[in-house]
């Protein structure tokens, strides 16, 4: 959630209700610097952590994610944050780090009560939750709607947002905001290179 906003990011791009979840994750971190915005993270401990899950219900009340778990965190909402990146500039994001992701955090392919295949985690508690947010994004690449959450192209703002474009070439999270701010700016640029 923005500070001092009250709207979920999700609320305000309108994010397909299956995929909120894995969205406001991925704004947890607010790099914006534009207009006097400082940047602000959500998760800075253990306990901010445990405090999102269980607000999310994807752990229990009492919950305790040690140091370990939070640097997996961390690095889960870095990772996929680049892959949000990625999906504006057509960048293959490394493939390493998404392996060591997978080793930490381990699913197992299932089949549900409706006969299709789905993913369960290994693990219990915050492993667990953080698998769940990972099988997110996998169903998300599935169903064609991950490609749509990508990352701001402006250096000041990098909010991931969700690209309602048929053709799926968004840019900015608003070109209004953004959009208008970035192609100022090169204007600009380029007419002090012509003075």
């Amino acid at each position: 959630m923005p500070p001092g906003h009250g709207i979920r990011w999700s609320d305000h791009h309108q994010v397909p209700e299956a995929r909120v979840v894995i969205f406001d994750f991925l704004n947890t971190l607010d790099e914006r610097t534009f207009g006097g915005l400082t940047p602000y993270d959500e998760l800075t401990s253990p306990a901010e952590l445990d405090g999102w899950l269980c607000a999310r219900d994807l752990v229990s009340p009492g919950t305790s994610t040690d140091e370990t778990d939070f640097r997996i965190a961390l690095r889960l909402r870095e990772v996929l944050r680049d892959c949000a990146a990625a999906n504006r500039t057509r960048e293959r994001p490394p493939e390493d780090a998404m392996a060591e992701l997978g080793r930490e955090l381990p699913l197992r392919a299932v089949v549900g009560d409706d006969g299709g295949v789905g993913l369960r985690p290994l693990q219990d508690g915050v492993r667990g939750a953080l698998a769940r947010l990972l099988a997110d994004a996998v169903r998300a690449s599935i169903d064609g709607t991950w490609v749509r959450i990508k990352m701001c192209a402006a250096d000041n703002c990098r909010n991931v947002f969700y690209d309602h474009s048929k053709p799926r070439n968004g840019r900015w999270c608003a070109s209004s905001g953004c959009g208008n701010r970035m192609k100022t700016r090169s204007y600009r640029q380029r007419k002090q290179g012509r003075d």
